[in-house]
């Protein structure tokens, strides 16, 4: 039962990570920066453009999101904080896990501007609280 649980929960925490994406990629400011970014062939340019990136790019997203709905389900009873606290204490960690490595390899390189790491990090804490709040609601 929880199993069926977590992969409903899992694929709607997703879905709506995705639409709060696009939303987010969507902002001139962010969109401006990507784009300066791929005429300097910085941000690496997909070998595989259109429907298939985004099939590809929507299938990883869709997986961090099932490990953070497994996370979400097993350390949400476990904190000492209740509800939309604990929460949101699990979007900081949560957040931390998936921006920290990465951002720190693209500063590593030095060929990423400061605005770039700067989306990619708000992205990150974007998405996390997203899904989190999303599984809060579900849960």
């Amino acid at each position: 039962m929880l199993a069926t649980e977590i992969l409903v929960w899992g694929l709607v925490a997703g879905l709506v990570n995705t639409a709060a994406m696009v939303v987010f990629y969507s902002n001139p400011w962010v969109a401006r920066i990507h784009r300066h970014h791929q005429r300097a062939n910085v941000a690496g340019q997909s070998s595989h453009p259109g429907p298939r990136r985004f099939t590809v790019h929507f299938l990883g997203t869709q997986l961090e999101a099932y490990v953070m709905t497994i996370g979400y389900a097993w350390l949400h009873p476990l904190l000492p904080m209740n509800g939309l606290t604990g929460a949101m204490a699990l979007a900081a960690f949560f957040a931390a896990l998936r921006v920290c490595a990465p951002v720190w390899a693209l500063w590593t390189m030095g060929t990423y501007s400061s605005g770039y790491l700067a989306v990619e990090v708000a992205s990150g804490v974007l998405s996390s609280i997203v899904i989190t709040l999303a599984l809060y609601v579900l849960m």
